[in-house]
């Protein structure tokens, strides 16, 4: 069910990337073949690389102004035209411009499936789309490699089959019913940025680059020279090819159960060991073993892409995910252009055997930065680390990527939008009422035709949600979120048709339109606040206390960089003062509703409490009175803290005193005179406060006493 939609793309996908893994082959054995000398087959297949960082920077803006279909027709064809002429002119600089062109074809190609793919998926299966597109790259870079076998090297044959290959994988796509999506701007994080917030990430991939291009170009340069060939060629870089497939799923497991620094030590390590023992077992004509030394080097050198990634997504925010993926993949770029060439350069210097020595002493420079990383800062508690999710360098940056913040659609295109729009445009009346009817007969679409008409202008939203909110009551929250995704320039306008109608389900509806908009939630709440009559204060506390306690819970599901860039104190403090300017008179209420929802933001809460108070002049009381009131209130205050959340009694009593010295006694003798306060807790916690004033001493002695009579007592 979940292949069923993205076939033809799969199918596109898989003949495209098997001809490009028989061309990764094949080229460098013909250069091989034909006399070119090391260090210009290695400059050659560095090429590759540089098409690929070419392709990562335009490929975005190609998209936009070509579009999906052409773009993948366009590079099909180029890449087919690259490969034929390397094999009809195998001058080195001729080889070395084919090289850069499929580059950055490929690279184009995986962007085209990639935003292909993202676009039509949804949160839940993104991640699954992802692995199955992996596993389609993957498994047909494996299956190129076995086309080797089919005619003689010195031939044009294999060139044409893999330009066959390349011009057949237009096809499908072509052909498919699946339109493609409008390519966004997306925002970039410079390298500097980059290496600043996590230095191991940046520092591992750009190794990745080296150790993971230099193996799997000169392979098969070093394979012929041990006496590999043909058909056992071929299943000498396929196991290569293996081992980047299976060994993604043991290490995702042990990245997410371990300290993922270590795991990568583990991994550079298994790098050196097994770059050690490959030659070795060759010259004892040990194949097999061989072959199971080289899946495992080529498989972890692979897998430190990914994990370099989730290193990285430790450190920053969720919705710069896609930037630091973008700045990630050129730095891999840097490091796959530089490690076909110093390969080639030590198999030239020192023979062949000289490429497992260059990637030994690659290995033992990034085993040694790790271990620097690990003494300079602490390791990220375990449950805090992001996951681990199988990626390949493919020269795309990729939006299916589950830790990437998921834009969901204003709506989905279909039949009955299509023609409710196009209705819409002519007579705005007729097309809501054929909306009203559509989710009569099918409740389930009734947001989507909402947000498809709530985009035409002469439709009234309040009439709109009206409507189809009617024909489907059920929907009737989800039509609100709907409306104001679609169209959140009109979500206030929306707000006062809700609450001067004051439908079933005021509270869920408000909040869920404030949390569909989470840059103007607190403004939704206010302007809601604003339409409420003076008796509605059961309903403002309820909507109060129900935004807080989502967005409480909201913050439980974060990520901890997002959760520490969330800045829930403010929010919850910008909300109170918001709401209690709109309701003066339940400044109290709306402090403790809110301090309850989200305990941690209680001190701040107070702070602004107080300050409110200590704010509001009277022209009928005297400064006299108004000190009284202070006095009161802020004891009435306490009293309900130290009954709600008694353990941030102590914080806000502190608050209290700063700015009403007068009341410390009082609250003293509160704090004292309460079981849910623990005495032991209450001491620490004045301890650690700065004793500003006298009266500040005196509530940390009289804590101190009271909890100590407990042991003279006994």
């Amino acid at each position: 069910m979940t292949i069923k939609p993205f076939f033809l793309l799969l199918i596109s996908c898989f003949l495209l990337m098997t001809g490009y893994g028989l061309s990764n082959i094949l080229l460098p054995v013909r250069m091989q073949s034909d006399g070119v000398s090391l260090n210009n087959i290695g400059l050659v297949l560095s090429m590759l690389s540089v098409g690929f960082l070419l392709g990562a920077v335009y490929s975005r803006k190609l998209l936009q102004r070509v579009g999906h279909i052409r773009i993948f027709a366009m590079c099909g064809s180029l890449t087919s035209v690259a490969i034929l002429v390397s094999g009809l002119f195998p001058d080195p600089l001729v080889l070395g411009a084919m090289r850069i062109l499929t580059g950055f074809c490929i690279a184009c190609t995986n962007a085209t499936l990639d935003s292909w793919l993202s676009f039509s998926a949804t949160e839940k299966n993104r991640g699954r789309i992802l692995s199955i597109n992996q596993m389609v790259v993957m498994s047909a870079l494996f299956s190129g490699q076995f086309l080797l076998a089919i005619a003689p090297i010195d031939q044009m044959t294999l060139f044409v089959v893999s330009g066959v290959l390349f011009s057949l994988a237009i096809t499908p796509i072509v052909i498919s019913k699946q339109q493609g999506p409008k390519i966004e701007d997306s925002e970039s994080m410079s390298l500097l940025t980059i290496a600043k917030l996590s230095p191991l990430g940046v520092v591992s991939c750009f190794y990745c680059g080296v150790l993971y291009a230099g193996l799997l170009n000169m392979l098969p340069i070093f394979a012929s020279d041990n006496g590999i060939k043909d058909l056992n060629l071929s299943i000498f870089m396929g196991s290569a090819i293996l081992g980047a497939i299976l060994l993604q799923f043991p290490i995702a497991y042990l990245s997410d159960h371990f300290d993922r620094r270590k795991i990568m030590l583990g991994m550079v390590t298994t790098i050196i060991l097994a770059a050690l023992c490959i030659p070795l077992l060759l010259s004892l004509n040990m194949f097999n073993l061989s072959l199971f030394s080289i899946a495992l080097i080529t498989g972890v050198a692979a897998c430190l892409y990914p994990m370099s990634m989730s290193e990285t997504f430790d450190k920053v925010l969720k919705e710069q995910i896609l930037a630091a993926m973008s700045s990630l993949l050129v730095i891999y770029a840097f490091g796959s252009i530089l490690g076909p060439y110093l390969a080639s350069a030590a198999m030239g210097a020192f023979g062949s055997n000289a490429l497992f020595t260059f990637i030994i002493a690659v290995a033992i420079t990034l085993l040694v930065f790790i271990l620097i990383r690990m003494k300079q800062r602490s390791a990220l508690p375990q449950e805090d680390q992001d996951h681990f999710v199988m990626q390949t360098p493919a020269g795309a940056v990729s939006a299916l990527d589950p830790r990437i913040d998921y834009a969901e659609p204003a709506y989905q295109p279909s039949a009955e939008a299509e023609v409710a729009v196009s209705l819409a445009t002519k007579n705005p009346g007729a097309a809501v009422n054929m909306a009203k009817a559509l989710a009569l007969r099918d409740p389930h679409n009734a947001s989507n035709l909402a947000a498809a008409l709530s985009t035409i202008e002469e439709i009234n939203i309040g009439k709109l949600y009206a409507a189809i909110s009617t024909a489907a009551p059920e929907m009737a929250i989800h039509i609100a979120e709907a409306l104001t995704t679609a169209s959140p320039e009109q979500a206030e306008e929306l707000v006062d048709w809700i609450s001067a109608n004051h439908p079933d389900q005021f509270t869920n509806i408000i909040v869920a339109i404030a949390n569909s908009m989470p840059d103007n939630g607190i403004r939704v709440m206010e302007l809601a606040a604003e339409n409420m009559s003076g008796e509605d204060s059961a309903d403002l506390l309820e909507m109060t206390e129900q935004y807080m306690t989502e967005f409480s819970d909201s913050l439980d599901e974060m990520r901890p960089v997002d959760r520490s860039a969330a800045a829930s104190q403010e929010t919850a403090t910008e909300l109170y003062s918001r709401l209690s300017d709109v309701s003066p008179e339940y400044s109290a209420e709306l402090a403790l509703t809110v301090s309850e929802a989200l305990p941690e933001s209680s001190n701040a809460v107070a702070e602004a409490y107080v300050n409110n108070l200590m704010d509001t002049d009277s022209e009928q009381q005297s400064e006299a009175q108004q000190a009284e009131g202070i006095e009161e209130a802020v004891n009435d205050y306490l009293t309900q803290v130290v009954e709600n959340i008694p353990e941030y009694a102590v914080d806000v009593a502190s608050t209290f005193i700063d700015s009403v010295p007068e009341v410390a006694s009082e609250m003293v003798e509160l704090l004292q005179d309460s079981e849910a306060v623990d005495s032991s807790d209450l001491s620490a916690s004045i301890d650690d406060k700065p004793e500003e004033n006298t009266l500040q001493e005196q509530l940390l002695e009289a804590v101190i006493t009271q909890t100590d009579k407990p042991n003279q007592e006994s």
